[in-house]
């Protein structure tokens, strides 16, 4: 009868850790669809002119933002170049970063990572010709300095992500994504999508 009773024990044990993991990977599994999502929507031009008028009380000069996905398995499965401009003068380029996003299994959350280059000129208009990143190695890019990391939860109708610390960021620590546009950061950049 003790025999059993351990044996029942045992088994109910197992049984709880079999759930967990199965929940876990679950978890995972879920977070990877979100964001192959994530990783159809984010991929656009953007534009902020709406914003910028300063008749709405907006920033004087509006911005473009082209985000393009791009090959970069030493980072992740899912980076995505950013190049930021003054809107309609491209030669204004105002910054390139590389959008990276991976599963966290432990935190069950997509997270984002925000690199810069090490030389941004050799990058730029990357958005018009990815096969450039082709040459793309460790030493062209390292974190973005200040930037925090941002986890992305999917909601009824948006991505949202959030620095999980506390405190100031020097980068963006706050952003959300829709399909008519993304908005980044606090004070918030509000871009539509344009194609």
């Amino acid at each position: 009868m003790v025999v059993l009773r351990d044996i029942g024990r045992k088994l109910l044990a197992a049984g709880a850790v079999l759930l967990l993991v199965a929940g876990c990977t679950s978890d995972v599994k879920l977070r990877e669809a979100e964001l192959q999502q994530l990783a159809v929507l984010l991929p656009g031009r953007y534009d902020n002119r709406e914003q910028a008028q300063p008749a709405a009380g907006g920033a004087e000069t509006a911005l473009e933002l082209n985000v393009v996905p791009i090959y970069a398995p030493f980072l992740s499965k899912h980076v995505f170049y950013v190049q930021e401009n003054v809107y309609g003068d491209p030669l204004r380029v105002l910054s390139q970063q590389l959008f990276v996003f991976d599963i966290n299994a432990e935190q069950r959350s997509i997270v984002q990572r925000t690199f810069g280059f090490a030389e941004p000129v050799r990058w730029r208009d990357g958005h018009r010709n990815t096969d450039l990143f082709k040459g793309l190695m460790g030493q062209d890019v390292g974190p973005v300095a200040g930037s925090c990391v941002l986890e992305w939860r999917l909601g009824t109708e948006s991505f949202t992500g959030q620095s999980p610390r506390p405190g100031p960021c020097a980068g963006l620590a706050r952003a959300e994504l829709t399909p008519a546009g993304l908005t980044l950061g606090e004070p918030e950049l509000r871009f539509q999508r344009r194609r």
